[in-house]
């Protein structure tokens, strides 16, 4: 069963802008003008070069900490009158596509448009055959069905990916939900390496997407790296117990469905649920991931069959 579009019209405690509602509301609705705005404020850390930047990301990781829109247009704001006015690179905030996508929400929903961010692995990235990644979808009235959108693909990401499909509808067969790739690699787990994004690869990131889509589902929109509790314990950890990948696959199923009234019961779950009295605090950072990569090797990767 799925909940009616209209419970993605409202803010989560994340995508809401507060205070910047106001400049949110004013924008066009068009979803290209949306797209637009999100890459003139934001500009991802992989991509730096390609924009005349030589700074290194990781001189800038409390940017890619940033968890909430409201944060984000306050950064924003700190470098224009309008947080959302047109940017020169220099100027914009450090973003990955979990970022790029729930501005997007964000812009969305405060028009009253359904949307929700979505967490699995493109097919277009070139560094991993499914690399993980983050789209937002909104839901089309006229043409009634959910348009997955990757608002981080602007024309110089287009060109240099040689991207052949339109970025404000992305196919289907592009863009792999976190629940269709377990599933995928359980029939077939010798695919389960060619999932990942840098050094991380294999079942712990597919894992950890899947539970990262629930949340998305559930209008909870995860940092990307956010774990430390339950079944996410760590960025590198999977589960290998009986229960845990039964659990999974349900997890699964759900995501690869998009089925959001069974993703919310399944986000309650005791190995799912963010723990009583949680604090952001205690979850992995970008820096502290980052380090432990540079440090050590990641850990190895069991099959969870």
């Amino acid at each position: 069963m799925n909940l009616p579009t209209v419970y993605y019209t409202s803010h989560s405690a994340i995508s809401d802008p507060k205070h910047y509602l106001a400049q949110a509301k004013d924008c066009r609705s068009d979803i290209q003008s949306l797209v637009t705005m999100v890459q003139q404020n934001l500009i991802h850390p992989y991509w730096l070069e390609h924009y005349q930047l030589t700074t290194p990301f990781q001189t800038r990781l409390d940017e890619l900490q940033t968890r909430n829109v409201e944060q984000k247009l306050r950064w924003l704001s700190n470098t224009s009158k309008s947080a959302l006015q047109p940017k020169a690179p220099r100027q914009r905030m450090m973003g990955n596509c979990r970022d790029f996508s729930l501005l997007l929400v964000s812009l969305l929903r405060s028009q009253g448009i359904a949307a929700r961010a979505r967490c699995g692995f493109a097919r277009y990235l070139g560094m991993y055959r499914f690399e993980d990644h983050w789209i937002c979808e909104y839901w089309h009235q006229s043409q009634q069905r959910w348009v997955m959108v990757d608002a981080q693909l602007d024309l110089i990401q287009q060109d240099i990916l040689n991207i052949q499909f339109d970025p404000l509808d992305v196919p289907q067969e592009q863009f792999v939900f976190a629940g269709k790739a377990w599933q995928d690699c359980r029939l077939n787990p010798q695919l389960s390496e060619q999932h990942g994004i840098l050094s991380f690869k294999g079942w712990p990131i597919i894992q950890g997407n899947v539970i990262r889509d629930i949340f998305a589902l559930s209008k909870v929109e995860l940092l990307a790296w956010d774990c430390g509790w339950g079944l996410q314990a760590h960025y590198l950890h999977h589960s290998v117990k009986t229960d845990d990948v039964e659990l999974l696959d349900t997890l699964a199923m759900a995501s690869a469905t998009s089925n959001s009234q069974l993703a919310i019961e399944l986000s309650q779950h005791p190995k799912v649920a963010l723990p009583k009295n949680w604090n952001w605090r205690k979850a992995q950072s970008i820096s502290s991931l980052l380090a432990e990569l540079t440090t050590k090797e990641p850990l190895p990767l069991n099959n969870p069959i």
